[in-house]
């Protein structure tokens, strides 16, 4: 085998239509060890105020998670991204990434309950995603929701950071 890409595309054809019957509470544990929960800020042309978007993303190594990445894409939607990422082992980095109110808040819906670690940064994402649409090709904004939204977003980004030590 000159080509060591080769072997990859052969392995993942084998994985890649395999799937996985998978526990809500396997699927739980699964995002507190390798799981993102997050709020996506972006700023489009021409508005004023940001908008966000909710993700998920599980990154994990080895062709032996596609057939959990698959069951989930059956279950939730969503999509993997491998990027060309390589591991120090030489194993490809796959990402399972899930976007979308309505897919984010399913998900989350269904784990909730067996969270331990991202449960806070959960109830916040969940919360984000029962907040109405306020789409930019809309006219008019609701500038409390931008509001709760953006006090949300730093919410997020807050529970992430680590506690601060002292000497």
């Amino acid at each position: 085998m000159d080509n060591p890409q080769e072997g990859f595309v052969f392995q993942s054809t084998l994985w890649y239509n395999e799937v996985m019957n998978i526990t809500s509470q396997y699927l739980a544990g699964l995002i507190d060890g390798e799981g993102y929960l997050g709020i996506l800020p972006s700023r489009a042309k021409g508005l004023k105020h940001t908008s966000y978007e909710p993700v998920i993303k599980i990154g994990m190594t080895g062709n032996e998670v596609l057939p959990i990445f698959n069951s989930l894409i059956n279950t939730y939607g969503g999509h993997i991204d491998t990027q060309g990422k390589k591991t120090m082992g030489n194993r490809i980095a796959y990402t399972y990434i899930l976007k979308s109110k309505i897919k984010v808040f399913n998900l989350l819906k269904d784990i909730q309950p067996y969270l331990i670690v991202k449960l806070e940064q959960s109830k916040i994402l969940r919360s984000f995603c029962e907040l109405p649409y306020n789409h930019p090709n809309h006219l008019t904004f609701d500038l409390g929701i931008i509001a709760i939204r953006d006090k949300m977003y730093y919410d997020l980004k807050l529970l992430k950071q680590p506690p601060a030590t002292t000497n």
